[in-house]
Formats: C-alpha cells, sequence, structure tokens
C-alpha cells in the first residue's frame, strides 16, 4: 500500500512540476529528504557490526585475563580456549550478519559449527575435572597473546576487517594449543588441542590468501 501511495505522489509531484504549481517543489523536497535518509543508513549499520565484531574479539581477551588461573593446564587450556572461542564465534556472527562475500561467511559459519561443538565439549570436561597442580602455563599463554593495539585491523569493509582479525586470532590458538602440549595430561584435551594445530593454519592460509586478492 505505502509503494502505491509512493506512486501517486511522485506521479504528482511530475505533474505539478510541469505545471509550475508551488506545491511540486515541496512534495519533491520530501521525496528528496527520504531518499537521503534511507542512503545514510546503511553506513551506520556497517559501523555497528565493525564494532560488533572489534567487541567480540576485545571481549573474549579480556575474559582470558581475569581468569584466576588454577595451575592445573589441562583445566586452564580448557577455559582460556573456551573464551578463545566464543571470541571467533561472535565475530563469524558479525560476519554473517553484515559481510557481502560468499566464502568468507561459509567459513564464518563453519567456524561458529565447529567451535560450538568444541566450547560445549570443554563445557563438560571443566564441569567433571577438579583442577589440580602448579603449572605456570596459563601465565606463558597469556603472555603469547597478541595485543588489540598491535592487531592490524583492515577497515575497507567488514569482509576485510573479518580476515584481517581472524588471522591473528587463529595464530594465538594455535600457539596456546602448541604450549599446552608441552604440559597437558588429559587425553580428550589434548586431542582438541593437537586438532587446533592441524586446522587453523589451515584457515589462516586461506585468510591470508582473501585478503591478497582484495587489496
Amino acid at each position: 500500500m505505502k509503494h502505491i501511495l509512493l506512486f501517486f505522489s511522485l506521479a504528482f509531484t511530475l505533474i505539478a512540476c510541469n505545471s509550475g504549481s508551488d506545491n511540486a517543489e515541496s512534495k519533491t523536497d520530501t521525496t528528496s529528504h527520504t531518499t537521503h535518509t534511507t542512503t545514510d543508513a546503511t553506513p551506520a549499520a556497517g559501523e555497528n557490526h565493525m564494532k560488533n565484531m572489534h567487541d567480540a574479539m576485545d571481549g573474549s581477551m579480556q575474559q582470558m585475563k581475569s581468569m584466576s588461573m588454577s595451575g592445573d593446564p589441562d583445566h586452564d587450556f580448557a577455559m582460556m580456549m573456551k573464551h578463545h572461542h566464543q571470541g571467533a564465534i561472535d565475530m563469524a556472527k558479525a560476519e554473517l550478519a553484515g559481510g557481502t562475500d560468499g566464502k568468507l561467511k561459509q567459513m564464518a559459519q563453519k567456524m561458529i559449527d565447529e567451535q560450538q561443538k568444541e566450547n560445549a565439549a570443554f563445557d563438560s570436561f571443566l564441569q567433571s575435572h577438579k583442577p589440580a597442580g602448579n603449572s605456570e602455563y596459563g601465565k606463558k599463554a597469556m603472555g603469547m597473546m597478541t595485543p588489540m593495539s598491535d592487531i592490524k585491523m583492515e577497515s575497507g569493509s567488514l569482509d576485510a576487517m573479518f580476515a584481517s582479525m581472524m588471522i591473528p586470532h587463529h595464530q594465538d590458538a594455535v600457539k596456546m594449543a602448541q604450549e599446552y602440549l608441552k604440559v597437558g595430561k588429559n587425553a580428550e584435551i589434548k586431542q582438541m588441542a593437537q586438532k587446533v594445530i592441524e586446522s587453523q593454519p589451515k584457515e589462516i592460509q586461506e585468510l591470508q590468501d582473501w585478503l591478497a586478492n582484495h587489496k
């Protein structure tokens, strides 16, 4: 119904304009104003998605920093990786919501599906495992994290931002997993760490290739 009314409004404006009516100018201004308002809303939506992506990564890092390390490497790795995964999941959701590149959105969905399953496994382990030990693993792993200020974020588009942020995010996960395998004891958690080491470098390469082809 709104479209029909708009059609007649525009038609009336054109007729009135041709006849020199003063009323045409008013209606044209109204139509023009409406068009500009709609156009201006698009960049704002994109900025919101970018903010959501930035906040997702920063939020997961802050959660990891606020952790009280138990000294049990199995527990601390599982807890840290759970927060780290959640950051990736939220970043991927922002890409799905506002990204435009089909390949990156496909990668984002894959990350969500896989890391949600892994987080469920981490949750199950943490609920049943009683932490014990005096390992320095947690502190070492936190020292390996890339500070947000050191991350070069491509801000030309949400797609570029997603790719450029996910690369160091994955690299940190690999470093955490490699360090954990030096001291880890739980077979299930060690297997999950090994999966991170094997799978995430492949995604890093895909993201690097995408950025190289979209400069």
